[in-house]
């Protein structure tokens, strides 16, 4: 079996590195405010997203957008948005205190061809260079911010705790009843033949294998077939099962939906404890939505992935390639880090861990086919925990189940929270 890190925005968090939407906007204008400060009394400020018009020659000792209207209004001062993408997301962001910017885009990118409201529509060729605009000033605020933030300054708590949990061997008390199953034909089919040559007093324990030693030590060999694999599959189930059967996985792939490289921290698996298994699994790392740097090879995909909409055949109906200039599937195909994933996916059995990713409906189409694909058999969140009474692990199950067409299958699969823990 195989295992999935699927690493979202909230891993960057917990390794104390600010990359989130809200951080990016409150970076934003806490920096323009200090621009635009530096020339106070003037006339007029202007850059490539707004425009100030008398500029106050007095502020109040904030950094904050809303501090920044109040001090416009207080002195008369006019502020024009260039960008009006900047503008609803800004606002959004300060009305409810969030703001997905992908989701936002999504909205008004339906809206510009839905609406019958002709005047306030949002023209798609503006949309999309007001949005390519944020996406610029994103990666510049992430690079600012990777470059500033020390490595070695992480907490090592934090690092041995996530360590510890992405190297930890196969749980099979996690998976679906199908794969138990058949993890328990594979370990009978393994010492079928051992147990049948001590039936048959043709072979000692001491000429087994340790492992298998071990484990048929353990079993009852008089009882018929199925009740070994009974037993067998009790052992597999329990909280002792490493001590009977090798569970490191056979791969590791990170997963990595950042544009940051945090999850390298963890390449080196001898850093964490393996359980004293002789194994090691075979790491693999794919940043499936590009990386900020130029040398990479691979591009930035910001934008939109949701096929599964109903709205999106309406879009693709449109014959407009303009509406699919931000459509993150279709971007995929600019690498080849989309055949690798599938390469993996077809590669066998698979669990996949949730570090920090909300599964929210921008990545919809590529969780789909990694949640519903054959081969998925355990969806595990490790959530964020709040406080001792409060975390978050309801909403990310409430956001997989939309990324499932199969119900049933979604039940199936992903951990019970009994099973789960936090992240950090």
């Amino acid at each position: 079996m195989n295992r999935i890190i699927l690493i979202g925005n909230g891993f960057d968090l917990a390794h104390g590195m600010p990359t989130g939407y809200n951080d990016f906007l409150n970076d934003y204008w806490e920096t323009t405010i200090k621009e635009i400060q530096k020339i106070e009394g003037k006339d007029k400020f202007e850059n490539d997203d707004l425009i100030v018009e008398k500029v106050p020659e007095k502020w109040r000792a904030e950094f904050t957008y809303l501090a920044f209207k109040d001090n416009l209004i207080f002195h008369n001062s006019k502020l024009v948005f260039k960008n009006k993408f900047l503008k609803i997301i800004t606002e959004k962001k300060y009305l409810q205190n969030w703001v997905d910017i992908e989701n936002e885009y999504y909205s008004l990118l339906k809206n510009s061809f839905n609406s019958i409201d002709i005047i306030n529509q949002y023209e798609i060729s503006e949309l999309n260079r007001d949005f390519k605009r944020v996406q610029i000033l994103l990666e510049e605020y992430l690079l600012k911010t990777e470059k500033e933030f020390d490595k070695n300054l992480r907490i090592p708590r934090i690092k041995s705790t996530i360590g510890h949990k992405i190297y930890y061997p196969l749980k099979l008390k996690d998976f679906t009843e199908e794969a138990i199953n058949q993890k328990t034909e594979i370990e009978y089919n393994r010492i079928s033949k051992d147990i049948k040559g001590l039936k048959d007093d043709i072979v000692s324990m001491d000429e087994f294998s340790s492992e298998n030693q071990r484990l048929i030590g353990r079993l009852n060999i008089d009882k018929s077939e199925a009740g070994i694999k009974k037993e067998i599959k009790k052992i597999l189930i329990s909280e002792s099962a490493i001590n009977y059967f090798e569970l490191v996985p056979e791969q590791t792939l990170f997963l990595n939906f950042n544009y940051t490289f945090n999850d390298l921290l963890y390449q080196n698996q001898n850093e964490f404890d393996t359980f004293g298994s002789n194994k090691k699994t075979e790491t693999k790392f794919i940043h499936i939505h590009g990386s900020l740097i130029k040398r990479d090879n691979n591009p930035v995909i910001f934008g939109f992935g949701d096929e599964i909409d109903e709205s999106y055949h309406s879009i693709e109906k449109l014959n407009d390639n303009r509406y699919l200039e931000n459509i993150k599937s279709i971007k995929y195909l600019e690498t080849d880090n989309y055949k690798k994933l599938l390469e993996f996916l077809n590669g066998g059995n698979y669990q996949i861990f949730i570090f920090g990713h909300s599964c929210g409906i921008s990545d919809r189409t590529l969780l789909n086919t990694l949640f519903e694909h054959q081969n998925c058999t355990s969806i595990k969140p490790f959530y964020h925990k709040k406080s001792e009474q409060e975390d978050n692990y309801s909403d990310i199950v409430r956001n997989i189940s939309r990324n499932f067409n199969n119900k049933v299958e979604m039940r199936n699969k992903v951990v019970n929270k009994e099973y789960c823990e936090p992240m950090t």
